[in-house]
Parts: C-alpha cells; sequence; structure tokens
C-alpha cells in the first residue's frame, strides 16, 4: 500500500478517498504512478487474443467488439482488474482509470481481513468486547449482505470463513475435516449473530468467535464503487472485470457490425447494443459455454471447476454451504445478472448451495435479477443440463 493511502486522522473509519483535505501533490504523485499502480495503456488496436482471453471465466467477446479498444490493469485483491473504454471517446479516460486504481487499493486495506490495521480486521478484534462505529459505505456492504443472507436463508453468509479454513481452501490446500469438526464450527457461523445500529453505523457481534469475511462480495462492491465514480466523471461507455468471476457493463460498446439483438424483440435490450460477456464451459477449460449482452448491468459467476480436491475418488469443491459446513456439488457453475456487481456476486455464490425450487422462488421475487445454472445432466453423461430464470433469449446465446 502506498503511502498516500493512510487512514483519516481525524475520522480512522472514514477511507482516505474521502478526505477533502488530500493535498494537491500527494493526487499528483500519485497520477504521476509513485504509488505503485501497474495501470497499462493501449491506444492502438486491441486485437483480442481469443485463446488467452477464454481463459477468464468473463471475456469481452471478438465478434461484438471488432472495433479499437482503451485497455488498462491492475493486480488487487488477489486478481486483476481490468478495465475496457471505446478508443478515445473519453479525453479523461486514463485519469479516471488512475483514480479508479487508487480507489480499489484504498477498498481492498479497507475490506481485507490479511491486513491487522484494515478496518474489517479492527471489527473482527473488538466487536465481541463493544459497538464498533464503521465508515458509512462499509456499514452500507454490510447491511447489504446481512440483507442477501436472509433472502436466502443463509445460503450467503459473510460469517463462514473458517469452515473455509478447516477445509484447507484458504491455503488451496485441500483438507477432508471430520464431521465433529465441522460441527464444533458451526455453532459460530451465521450473519444473525451480529448487530447491525444504523441509526449509530456500528456493528456489534454476539458471539466471541464470530469472524467477517467479505470475499463473495467485496470485489463486486469495489466495481460498484468505480461505476460510481466514472458516473460521476461523465463516462458512460466502458466495461470493468475484476478477475474471472466479476464485470460491470456500462452502455455500449463500439460496434462496427450488426445489432445481434432481433428487431421489434420484447427484450429489455432490444434499444441498446451493450458489451457481450463470455461465460466459461464448466468442464472444458479454455472453452466457452456462452455469451451474455450486458447493458448497465453487471455479472458474477461462480464454480467449482478450478479449485477443490479428490479425497477416496469424489471431488470435493471450495464453495462450502454455510448450513451444513459441507461444499456444494448440485452445480458446475452459476452466474447471475443484475443492477449491482455486488449483489450478482454474492447471489452467485448462494444460488451455488441453494436447492433449484429455492432459486425459481427468490428469482419470482427479484425479476430484476436473472441466472443461469449449468449442472451434470444425469441423463446424458458429459452433457450440460441449463437452467434460467429471467432471461430472455434474445439476451444470451449458447455456444455448446
Amino acid at each position: 500500500m502506498n503511502s498516500d493511502s493512510e487512514p483519516n486522522p481525524q475520522n480512522p473509519n472514514v477511507p482516505p478517498e474521502n478526505n477533502s483535505n488530500a493535498s494537491a501533490s500527494s493526487r499528483r504523485e500519485f497520477l504521476r504512478g509513485i504509488s505503485a499502480i501497474d495501470a497499462i495503456r493501449r491506444e492502438s488496436e486491441l486485437a483480442i487474443d481469443d485463446a488467452s482471453m477464454e481463459a477468464e471465466a468473463q471475456a469481452i467477446s471478438q465478434d461484438r467488439q471488432s472495433g479499437y479498444l482503451e485497455y488498462y490493469s491492475k493486480n488487487a485483491m488477489a486478481c486483476e482488474f481490468e478495465i475496457f473504454f471505446n478508443l478515445h471517446q473519453y479525453k479523461q479516460a486514463g485519469m479516471a482509470t488512475m483514480e479508479a486504481f487508487q480507489l480499489i487499493d484504498l477498498l481492498e486495506d479497507q475490506l481485507t481481513i490479511y491486513r491487522d490495521h484494515s478496518e474489517l480486521s479492527g471489527i473482527n478484534q473488538t466487536a465481541f468486547d463493544q459497538n464498533v462505529v464503521v465508515e458509512n459505505r462499509l456499514f452500507e456492504l454490510l447491511s447489504l449482505a446481512k440483507r442477501i443472507y436472509l433472502d436466502t436463508q443463509g445460503a450467503f453468509d459473510i460469517t463462514s470463513g473458517p469452515l473455509t479454513r478447516l477445509w484447507g481452501f484458504e491455503k488451496r490446500k485441500g483438507n477432508l475435516p471430520t464431521q465433529s469438526q465441522i460441527d464444533e464450527i458451526l455453532p459460530s457461523i451465521g450473519s444473525d449473530q451480529f448487530s447491525l445500529c444504523s441509526h449509530e453505523s456500528t456493528i456489534k457481534f454476539n458471539s466471541a468467535n464470530l469472524l467477517l469475511n467479505l470475499g463473495g462480495i467485496g470485489k463486486g462492491h469495489a466495481l460498484d464503487r468505480v461505476t460510481e465514480l466514472f458516473s460521476q466523471q461523465g463516462l458512460e461507455n466502458y466495461i470493468v472485470h475484476g478477475g474471472q468471476s466479476s464485470v460491470f457493463a456500462s452502455g455500449n460498446a463500439t460496434e462496427t457490425g450488426t445489432n445481434p439483438l432481433p428487431p421489434n424483440t420484447e427484450s429489455k435490450l432490444a434499444s441498446q447494443l451493450g458489451w457481450t460477456v463470455g461465460i466459461t464451459h464448466p468442464t472444458l477449460p479454455g472453452q466457452r459455454f456462452a455469451e451474455v449482452y450486458l447493458y448497465n448491468q453487471a455479472l458474477g459467476t461462480s464454480g467449482s471447476a478450478r479449485q477443490g480436491f479428490y479425497h477416496q475418488g469424489k471431488k470435493y469443491g471450495h464453495i462450502i454451504d454455510p448450513r451444513t459446513g459441507w461444499p456444494a456439488a448440485s452445480y458446475l457453475s452459476t452466474t447471475v445478472i443484475s443492477k449491482s456487481a455486488a449483489i450478482s456476486d454474492a447471489l452467485a455464490t448462494a444460488f451455488f448451495v441453494m436447492p433449484l425450487e429455492s432459486i425459481q422462488s427468490y428469482c419470482d421475487r427479484n425479476p430484476d435479477v436473472s441466472a443461469i445454472l449449468l449442472a451434470e445432466n444425469p441423463n446424458s453423461r458429459g452433457q450440460i443440463k441449463v437452467e434460467t430464470f429471467n432471461l430472455f433469449d434474445a439476451n444470451w446465446k449458447q455456444l455448446n
């Protein structure tokens, strides 16, 4: 973390980007690259390499993005953030992206549990002993996480980190625990075990062993914050990727071909070109299973194909049902589309451990949420079974 990202001394709960007294010299130093930002800018034709892009769970499609793009990237939050603009559309794109990357750094420093000085680490250390005042935007994120926990009957839970550690997934070294070990941890799991006071913006733990981990929603939150920043700066057309599982697409890509959406369709995207995002095949590395057309929407994907371990011939994936303590195995991947990257990420995780009828019920209650579920077809070995909810045929295309 660079020296320009220290907490606000007047209020340690306010991230530095909200400090209006930040010196102009610090801003200039940052924009000259003294902060460790590895943004790269290419103002020439971006020849999208299918071989490399296919390796990403969310990738920009070549046949839709045949024009010029301006590209920036940065490593943060244990993934690569990528931002694409239509080339030469915005003179301020480079400066805005540098500010976005600084914001991501600040958010990581606030949300991570792997730095003792982070605000979330401070909450974990003291919230059982006392009410802890939380920075406003982090308080909103915790409130959202708890609401999704309640709406999914506990399928999404930011307190499930100890189960991930027990199974060895935290360090990517699989370990098969005993049922008694799982039972010992389960009483300390559950977002109903912390209380939020909206009037005071405080959090209080009701269990001494409770630990919060925002890994399932923090990256999406960062994308949402970047879109807010870009909106304030008048940027409308861009796409932001957060690693292999999260994306937010705003406005339209430069389109040199024809609109892939059928004319006079009832699709909510009928009048928009948007951006094309690929969904990786859950069992065939390097291949896409489908493409989705996004306009002012976020997409999140969860899957266990790349992380897990085998024990006595059985695979145990890294996505654990926080209610049982055991890895979920009903689906190969779950993809959720909504207006928020944080919501899409959280729901993709929740849907991965929820039964089909519960997902159907959730989508019926929330028509602005769309989902694509991929599972093994029990009637045909090697074939993929597809379930979709609130998704128009014109808004996506299955490739395999």
